[in-house]
């Protein structure tokens, strides 16, 4: 009953997004998720005598032969493979074997991301052997629920400082507004000239009559 299973399963194309670093962790969320949910309990409930993992590390988001749809890390070669011990402690006297697969980022050497993973990976398989923790799927779930808490939270802070940031911006542009109001100069209007007004109004003055007036009375020289 327990002969050639075999579960594959599909991880969604990671979405578009602005923020790589939220994209990332989605990334990470989901890988660590599927396993929780898809592979870790049917894989203890399989019961193995001895567990080989084909240790392929061409899924790091730096590797570029898996075009950035998988984008796991150091921690999550670690994680997985502290998952894989665990139900080997609990199924199968810790009995592990591990083969070295994929891995193409190998510019820089030790601090490679490859050189990286695989020793992420080792040093799990060693700690894992000396600890003998065994697989709990309570405590696999709970380890879900509280990262995908903290990822919710960071989304939830993130959509807030835009909308304060966006609040912000049309304060500054209701300001701007304003001051540019207040910049024009007031243009006075066209005088009516039957418009009431209490000015006295001029009339004309012919200064010819008012010099041969002012003659006639004397004042002129």
């Amino acid at each position: 009953a327990n002969c050639c299973k075999i579960i594959n399963v599909g991880l969604e194309l990671p979405e578009m997004s602005s923020d790589p670093q939220g994209r990332s962790m989605k990334q990470r969320l989901d890988l660590r998720d599927t396993y929780r949910t898809k592979i870790l309990p049917h894989l203890r409930e399989f019961d193995p005598d001895l567990i080989f993992i084909s240790a392929g590390f061409d899924g790091h988001r730096k590797d570029s032969m898996n075009f950035g749809y998988v984008g796991m890390v150091e921690d999550d070669y670690e994680w997985v493979t502290e998952q894989l011990v665990k139900v080997a402690n609990t199924c199968c006297n810790g009995r592990v074997i591990s083969v070295l697969e994929g891995g193409y980022k190998i510019h820089g050497g030790i601090v490679s991301p490859f050189a990286r993973s695989v020793a992420s990976h080792v040093r799990a398989l060693v700690d894992g052997g000396k600890s003998r923790e065994l697989f709990d799927t309570k405590d696999t779930e709970w380890e879900g629920q509280y990262e995908r808490h903290i990822f919710d939270k960071r989304e939830r802070k993130k959509e807030e400082d835009k909308d304060r940031l966006r609040i912000r911006m049309e304060a500054a542009q209701a300001a701007q507004r304003i001051a540019t109001i207040d910049e024009i100069p007031e243009v006075d209007a066209p005088e009516d000239p039957d418009a009431p007004t209490r000015k006295r109004r001029r009339s004309q003055v012919d200064y010819k009559e008012l010099y041969k007036q002012l003659q006639s009375e004397g004042f002129g020289s």
